[in-house]
């Protein structure tokens, strides 16, 4: 281990440099305080050093000052060597920085003491700097593709947006989604998906700059960030990543595919967004009209659907692109009419018992679609599907004859198959297509063990693992017509209880973050610490068997 000496002293230095020798130290020696200070300041300056109090040049204590200012993330042990005792030198000397502090002439047993607890404190330094690093990437980086995720491009996008605004230079943003990619995966599995994914990432990697950002938003869904780019520029940029994206072929040695990707572009100086996620919104509108418009295009996005970009030049532009892209905007206001209107029926025939617990339900999908930084589109689609499930449990129940109910093993009334039941009524609205699939599914569980098909782990869709886990809270948090609701630390038992079999830990896991910093339930922190204990266990075991 490296370590460095200042004493201007002779006979005292070369006694110190012999004893460190002799304890296989690589000793760097300095006779002042400046030859010292220009040491320190080097690349591989060591983290153990011995510094006299009186040295010419600069004293040891306004060294320990300077070495405390620097922005050094491993850690320096300081030994202040002297013939000062005093209490207030002592003192003025830990105070300044040091770690310890020896007088002359010092004991040998003190002083391999003194740099035995220096080397543990330096090594401990570096256990946690490396743990905080791992940490700090974790939670920085998307582990499927490597690049930077979303919870990170907030952080970036309002840096990058207030430079932009400050300085009067312009920022751009491409969102990309590879297209049709719930048809890759359902054709060639979860894999194959994955592998595409992880390759699109590192063709996204080769054609960005060194000064852009790029994330992975979410899913399929990709953002490049380029900082003092104009709209011309980024339009260039994002038209050479829709070409290299039609050429390139993914191939497993199992299965080859290509995929060919829609890309929305927004500007600063373009669009004058007022907030930094309105540059993200603009280019999100862009990138419904490259897909409403077909896929496999780039669009810039126009405020007003009748407006487009086209060779640097603002044109109007009124034919079957601007019809598609308002009667996909009437589509998102009908769904929300057939829900509204599924619920005016359920009102005139229900009393309203399920209501709260509906509620409640589509409360913590929004919660629990926020932690996850879902696109609002996702966590709408769920909060549809949960209202879907609302009404139509109470309108099979309230209609059913008495041979399609059957008793639970709570004594409870239940309606036969009735994911089944949900889904083919659902059908009747053929734009319900994602709400289907998590009322569908929402009673797998995740060890396999549910029904209707039987799927496991990340088999069951997204929407319809976290419709279980909000649904139970709410069920049993509630009280009639589910009869007597539980205490507060009961349902957390019960959760970590069955996560890992019916529930998805992962999920489970992210709930109870959310549960403790939003106050729901009143739950004790013991509690929720021997619930976490439970939910760690379960992921741990999934993670070994999947391995």
């Amino acid at each position: 281990m490296k370590i460095l000496i200042a004493e201007d002293e002779n006979i005292s230095r070369r006694r110190l440099e012999k004893f460190l020798k002799d304890m296989d130290y690589e000793v760097i020696s300095c006779k002042d305080g400046l030859e010292a200070w220009e040491v320190i300041q080097s690349e591989n300056a060591p983290n153990l050093m011995i510094l006299d109090w009186m040295i010419p040049g600069m004293d040891g204590v306004e060294i320990c000052r300077k070495i405390r200012k620097l922005a050094k993330e491993s850690y320096t042990f300081i030994l202040l060597l002297t013939s000062k005792s005093k209490q207030e030198d002592i003192i003025k000397g830990i105070e300044a920085g040091a770690n310890e502090y020896i007088t002359k002439p010092f004991n040998q047993q003190e002083l391999i003491a003194r740099l035995r607890t220096g080397k543990h404190i330096i090594e401990l330094n570096k256990n946690l700097l490396y743990a905080r690093n791992v940490l700090r990437k974790k939670a920085i980086y998307d582990e499927l593709t490597g690049l930077h995720n979303r919870h990170y491009m907030v952080e970036i996008l309002e840096k990058e947006f207030s430079r932009a605004i400050r300085y009067q230079t312009d920022l751009s943003c491409l969102l990309l989604d590879i297209d049709y990619f719930k048809d890759l995966n359902d054709t060639f599995g979860h894999p194959f998906g994955d592998f595409v994914l992880h390759e699109f990432s590192g063709r996204m990697k080769q054609e960005a700059r060194e000064t852009d950002f790029l994330f992975r938003y979410g899913g399929e869904e990709f953002m490049l960030l380029l900082p003092n780019t104009g709209i011309d520029g980024t339009q260039n940029i994002a038209e050479r990543i829709h070409s290299a994206c039609e050429t390139r072929k993914y191939d497993d040695g199992t299965n080859s595919t290509t995929a060919t990707v829609s890309i929305g572009v927004s500007s600063v100086k373009l669009h004058q967004p007022s907030k930094s996620n309105e540059l993200i919104a603009f280019a999100d509108k862009a990138l419904y009209r490259a897909k409403a418009e077909g896929r496999n295009r780039v669009k810039v996005y126009m405020d007003g659907s009748s407006w487009q970009y086209v060779n640097g030049e603002i044109c109007e532009d009124k034919d079957i692109r601007y019809l598609k892209e308002n009667i996909s905007s009437i589509l998102e206001k009908t769904k929300k009419a057939a829900v509204e209107s599924l619920g005016l029926l359920v009102r005139e025939i229900d009393d309203s018992k399920y209501q709260k617990h509906n509620q409640q339900v589509k409360q913590y999908i929004k919660l629990i679609g926020e932690r996850l930084n879902l696109p609002p589109s996702i966590t709408d689609t769920f909060k549809r599907a949960a209202s879907l499930h609302y009404n139509f449990k109470t309108l099979l129940d309230k209609t059913l004859k008495s041979e399609n109910k059957a008793m639970n093993a709570n004594g409870k009334t239940e309606i036969k198959d009735h994911p089944y039941m949900m889904a083919e009524l659902t059908e009747l609205f053929d734009f319900f297509g994602n709400e289907r699939s998590v009322l569908l599914y929402h009673h797998e569980n995740f060890d396999g063990s549910g029904y209707s098909e039987g799927l496991k782990a990340n088999e069951i869709p997204l929407g319809a693992r976290l419709f279980a886990i909000v649904d139970a809270i709410a069920t049993m948090s509630s009280k009639k017509p589910f009869g007597k609701s539980l205490p507060a630390e009961k349902v957390i038992e019960e959760l970590a209880h069955n996560t890992g079999r019916q529930f998805d830990p992962m999920l489970v896991s992210l709930f109870f973050d959310i549960i403790e910093e939003k106050g729901l339930l009143n739950v004790p922190g013991e509690v929720l610490k021997k619930a976490r204990k439970s939910v760690r266990e379960a992921m741990a075991k999934v993670k070994s068997l999947s391995t």
